[in-house]
């Protein structure tokens, strides 16, 4: 079943709610430059940081603590061994040389979508109209079915069992030790069947004794697996698997600790494995590359945004007449995604500039001089005889 809405918001209205985008558009315009800049200094720092960190490194043996490599930054390959078995607190399931324990639950629930469309109207307003749908599904996240737009018919009982992580207090690196939440990042995971018995255990231990059995390596609430009602409850469980790690982290006694370097910076570097200490930083610095583009990618997108809701009151004005607003709106669109292009790139170089500025200038010099070539080269072409 089907529910529609029609709203209509009057040109004032609008007009209004674009000036309170204007203001959250120049924000946001604000937001977008900062995180630009900072990036820049970010990578950079990150960089210095690493190139640091791979010319100090020292190869350890795991298996002995060497006295004098105390404070320094080793980098060591190493079997995994937990110290102890990981027992999730709320159903008593348990896991034997793990990392960790993750528990994921899903709820069968009504699920609200929404699809809305928009209409001009002469004279600036605009009528909306939204349907809302329901569908029955599995969700990790509780519905609450209290903010529907239907509540009749669409009730959600309570999300009773949240989702968890549970991670080993202490892992021996040979004779090194870590604690679970430094590694697991680095682990696989993999599904932990439920048995009969442990079904039977962990319905005990959760207030629902002989409700809980085991369906599909899941431990389920519900009469009919196969026919699942509202309110029913799958609860799963993934072993976080470390046989092997590589780690380059401060050697502190018998402990690994983050590495601060001259920047500032720390370091502790991760790989599944047995990974030679040049593999993993240059896998870190290609992370980092990453991550500065990918935020370069949003500041110039938020950047747009921040231009696009600023602009929006002309498109609103315009809309007196429903096509010259929409005329407007792309005109104003385009010089956003320009602007935001032009305002986006040069941060980043004055960024550049404020943490490297002889390599920039070395830059600009450097394309000054191929665009001098250039033009010299189209100079002394011969220019072809009128006919």
């Amino acid at each position: 079943m089907n529910v529609v809405t029609k709203t209509s918001t009057s040109w004032f209205s609008r007009l209004g709610g674009a000036l309170t985008g204007a203001l959250v558009g120049l924000v946001l315009l604000i937001v977008a430059i900062v995180a630009l800049f900072w990036n820049e200094g970010r990578s950079v720092a990150t960089y210095k940081s690493l190139v640091e960190g791979q010319s100090i490194v020292v190869t350890a043996d795991a298996s002995r603590i060497d006295p004098a490599l105390d404070g320094k930054l080793v980098h060591i390959e190493s079997d995994v061994k937990p110290a102890s078995d990981v027992v999730d607190a709320d159903t008593g399931i348990t896991a034997s040389g793990v990392i960790g324990l993750e528990r994921k639950v899903e709820m069968y629930q009504w699920v609200e979508e929404k699809s809305s469309k928009t209409e001009k109207k002469l004279g600036g307003g605009e009528e909306t109209v939204t349907t809302y749908s329901y569908t029955k599904e599995w969700s990790e996240k509780a519905q609450d079915s209290s903010k529907f737009q239907e509540t009749a018919g669409h009730e959600n009982p309570e999300f009773w069992l949240p989702s968890s992580e549970t991670l080993v207090d202490k892992a021996q690196l040979g004779a090194f030790s870590v604690t679970g939440a430094q590694i697991a990042s680095v682990g696989t995971r993999e599904t932990l069947p439920i048995t009969d018995e442990t079904a039977a255990q962990a319905s005990e231990a959760l207030g629902y004794p002989g409700e809980g059995r085991a369906v599909m390596q899941a431990l389920y609430f519900g009469a009919n697996e196969k026919a699942p009602e509202i309110g029913d409850t799958k609860v799963r469980f993934e072993k976080i698997l470390l046989p092997e790690v590589s780690v380059v982290a401060m050697q502190h006694g018998d402990r690994l600790a983050e590495y601060t370097t001259q920047n500032g910076y720390t370091l502790f570097l991760l790989e599944a494995g047995r990974q030679p200490a040049t593999k993993m930083f240059a896998d870190s610095q290609a992370e980092n590359v990453v991550l500065t583009w990918v935020i370069r990618v949003a500041g110039i997108f938020g950047l747009f945004v921040g231009f696009a809701l600023i602009f929006r009151i002309f498109s609103v004005i315009g809309d007196v007449i429903p096509f010259v607003g929409s005329l407007i709106g792309f005109g104003t669109g385009l010089i956003s995604f320009i602007l935001a292009l032009a305002i986006g790139v040069t941060v980043i170089a004055i960024g550049w500039f404020a943490v490297r500025p002889l390599l920039s200038i070395g830059l600009l010099v450097g394309v000054a001089a191929l665009v001098w070539a250039y033009l010299k080269y189209v100079r002394k072409q011969p220019t072809a005889p009128a006919a």
